[in-house]
């Protein structure tokens, strides 16, 4: 057994060294999360005690959904990454401990190292690593969107679920692994299906992150509502006065211009937004549009994020509250009953083609 684990951790030492050309042999998958290939200087470590704590936070990834391993877990020096791959018919999980303690250092969170344990296991999971086709784009969205739907399940924030792509994605594509807006919003969309099928309560240090009206990639920090955001109600450049600018901003209709640069153009009563009206960003795009109350958006309305996302609905201080329909810019979206900002369990996430996605 030992002579042949020495073997395997030979075999995967020399592929991670010549990656490149191990990808052209379709027998052969490495897919890293970075993209980046390793270098010459590979060494791989048969020791139990050098993959033990990697171990237990695959078992730790893979609890929550009830699955079995089916692969080893090995540590691999200086390839400063963290792989999946799959030799001689012996599925791997390849990590380089150095790199997984810098990335959550950086990132002063556990959570970055989790998150891309939980994309490389996707990968065995679903199959990526047996299909003969090497890495592709689709395989990486794939297992991002398990990531972000696993982070949810051990707990973590929408926000902490990003913390590793934000930190290592490229901008730019490459033939193997998408954008880092693309991954971004495949975990996003992973987390938020499990929102909407185990929607849970968290603590007060792992706030939910509502869907609305706080873009889904800002942190978790609650809006106050004496500190209401509104912009300009054209493109045109925003003049320096700040307050109201026009009409009757206590008991009227009237324009408020607040320190953000951004424009509330609306109903006011006692001083407050109370009644219709519309918020704009600083740069003169819609925000929102809709009802207040007490200057909190409540009651229907229609929110506009900066991502190209939109939510329609009801709301009930400053949330969703109710029914609505959260609209991806790709075309998907749930629809069904939110309570707190959140989906309930009775919301379903759809397609861009109308096609519901399945619960499975």
């Amino acid at each position: 057994m030992k002579t042949a684990l020495s073997l395997s951790l030979i075999l995967v030492s020399t592929a991670l060294a010549g990656l490149v050309s191990a990808q052209t042999r379709p027998e052969t998958f490495i897919c890293s999360y970075t993209g980046h290939t390793a270098g010459p200087e590979v060494v791989c470590s048969p020791t139990a005690a050098s993959n033990g704590h990697a171990e237990k936070v695959v078992d730790r990834i893979l609890k929550p959904i009830g699955l079995m391993r089916n692969f080893k877990v090995i540590e691999c020096s200086n390839t400063d990454n963290c792989f999946a791959t799959v030799l001689k018919g012996q599925r791997f999980i390849v990590y380089d401990a150095a790199f997984m303690q810098t990335i959550e250092e950086e990132t002063e969170t556990d959570w970055s190292a989790i998150s891309i344990m939980a994309h490389e296991i996707g990968h065995h999971l679903q199959g990526h690593t047996i299909d003969g086709r090497g890495g592709q784009p689709q395989k990486e969205i794939e297992a991002d969107k398990f990531s972000g739907f696993v982070l949810h399940q051990l707990g973590a924030s929408l926000e902490e679920s990003l913390v590793a792509v934000k930190a290592l994605g490229d901008e730019r594509a490459t033939p193997t692994h998408p954008a880092k807006p693309a991954r971004i919003d495949a975990i996003r969309k992973g987390w938020l299906e499990a929102e909407a099928m185990y929607p849970k309560t968290r603590t007060a240090s792992k706030p939910a992150v509502a869907i609305a009206p706080k873009p889904i990639t800002t942190t978790n920090t609650p809006i106050a509502a004496s500190r209401p955001v509104v912009a300009p109600a054209t493109k045109t450049p925003v003049r320096a006065t700040v307050g109201c600018i026009s009409g009757d901003c206590e008991d009227g209709k009237g324009v408020f211009v607040y320190p953000t640069r951004e424009r509330y153009v609306g109903e006011f009563e006692e001083g407050d937004k109370h009644g219709e009206g519309v918020e704009y960003y600083a740069d003169g795009t819609l925000k929102y549009k809709g009802n207040f109350r007490d200057n909190l958006r409540s009651d229907y309305g229609v929110y506009y994020y900066r991502n190209g996302d939109k939510y329609v609905g009801w709301f009930q201080k400053n949330v969703p509250n109710g029914k609505g329909t959260y609209y991806f810019a790709d075309g998907d979206r749930i629809v069904g009953t939110f309570s707190n900002g959140q989906p309930t369990r009775n919301a379903a996430l759809y397609n861009a083609d109308g096609t519901k996605q399945s619960e499975d």
